[in-house]
């Protein structure tokens, strides 16, 4: 039996052709987010999309929330692959520098138009809807670690406590910032040389030690 606050876990994923299925499910479910925002979201709606059979969607995923969780999780798990990528290169250059690295991929990132509409789209619904609002709740939590860990990488003296109020500060930072950074409506307030001083300005929580 599942308890009333446990989310039923989708079918886990098995071979090149579920991995080829799952992607094409949730290639088709962002642009419906993005394109006609989360009313028209539905199983049917996204099968049709990515071109199956509701019930071959079904078999991954029952439900949209389903979906949307497993939007969240591959959104940070490609978020993730390219920092450690960005990382990994400058640590191989000795000219590079393995923090900016690291910004680069978050700063580039904040102002895709695509990622900032699949994001505002869910903070509207998070508020009306308990599901979207958990699965933004758990995908928060898991940037957060995942934020706290590189810190440390980073500069480890930073201590854990310190690096989990760091983090905090910073995904609030970036988050909030999308507000003048944007280059499209409905946030459209582009500052020249905002970029510059929102970097200064991350770049000491992540890496400066009182």
């Amino acid at each position: 039996m599942i308890h009333p606050n446990e989310q039923p876990k989708p079918r886990a994923v098995a071979g090149a052709k579920g991995r080829q299925r799952v992607d094409a499910i949730l290639d088709a479910a962002t642009a419906i987010l993005v394109d006609e925002g989360y009313a028209s979201l539905s199983t049917r709606k996204i099968a049709a999309r990515a071109g199956m059979l509701p019930g071959n969607l079904h078999y991954y995923y029952s439900t949209k929330h389903e979906v949307v969780r497993a939007l969240l999780d591959r959104y940070l798990e490609r978020a993730t692959a390219r920092i450690e990528t960005r990382i990994v290169n400058a640590q191989s250059a000795p000219t590079d520098d393995p923090a900016e690295a690291a910004l680069s991929v978050l700063f580039a990132d904040q102002t895709n138009l695509e990622s900032c509409r699949f994001f505002w789209e869910l903070w509207a619904l998070a508020a009306r809807d308990p599901a979207v609002s958990e699965a933004m709740r758990g995908f928060y939590l898991k940037y957060w670690r995942a934020l706290v860990a590189k810190l440390l990488q980073l500069s480890p003296a930073l201590g854990r406590p310190r690096a989990g109020r760091r983090a905090a500060v910073i995904i609030g930072l970036l988050e909030g910032m999308t507000l003048f950074r944007s280059h499209e409506p409905p946030y459209q307030f582009p500052l020249p040389g905002l970029e510059q001083e929102l970097r200064a300005v991350v770049r000491n929580l992540a890496t400066e030690i009182p």
